[in-house]
């Protein structure tokens, strides 16, 4: 990933931002707990953005992204930042990223499978404009898209969850009385799968 960054960084000479899960962290203070990362694990990450002058944008919440699903092993760490490089300093630009509680992050609708291909769309979408101008108008676009997105298919999400696991619970009662109907039992799959996606985006949700 850092090569990729490096190639596509390097030629650049106008404001620049990058964010999302990095997967690593860039300090020892990054993570709380667990075995302390050591010099070689920073290493490429720092190395990056020392190349690149990318600086942590400002951020409010909290300092910890991520946290390990483990009461005998709880590990805390940044996982998730903004990066801003020099000409984005130099230009003035504002930007303030916000982090919730990694206990309360939705991350249900990036599973769904027509996620990407709906953000990939909008942000596809052909704009005319300076730069800054190009990117408000497609984040405007996207947000509008993921609005739709998240009601078709995760609105009234607790009763549609309810729903999904009562038409599974009712095939395999059937099933156990009528243990050769192929079309339930062929159904019966897919069935269980919706149920067990809308109960895990109940979870998340609430």
């Amino acid at each position: 990933m850092w090569e990729k960054l490096l190639e596509l960084g390097r030629p650049l000479s106008m404001p620049w931002i990058i964010l999302g899960d990095f997967n690593c962290v860039k300090s020892p203070v990054e993570k709380q707990l667990g075995v302390p990362p050591t010099w070689y694990e920073l290493k490429d990450f720092a190395d990056c953005c020392l190349a690149l002058g990318l600086h942590d944008a400002q951020t409010t919440g909290c300092y910890y992204t991520w946290y390990s699903n483990s009461d005998s092993n709880l590990v805390w760490c940044k996982l998730d930042r903004v990066l801003l490089n020099n000409d984005w300093l130099e230009a003035g630009l504002h930007c303030t990223a916000h982090f919730n509680p990694p206990g309360c992050l939705s991350d249900h609708s990036p599973d769904h499978p027509n996620f990407i291909p709906t953000v990939e769309e909008r942000w596809g979408l052909n704009v005319e404009g300076t730069p800054q101008f190009r990117l408000c108008r497609k984040l405007k676009a996207l947000k509008s898209s993921l609005k739709a997105f998240n009601n078709l298919h995760y609105g009234h999400i607790s009763v549609r969850a309810k729903e999904a696991d009562l038409a599974q619970q009712n095939a395999q009662t059937h099933l156990k009385s009528n243990p050769r109907d192929v079309a339930v039992r062929d159904s019966l799959g897919d069935l269980r799968k919706k149920a067990t996606f809308l109960a895990k985006a109940e979870r998340h949700f609430y």
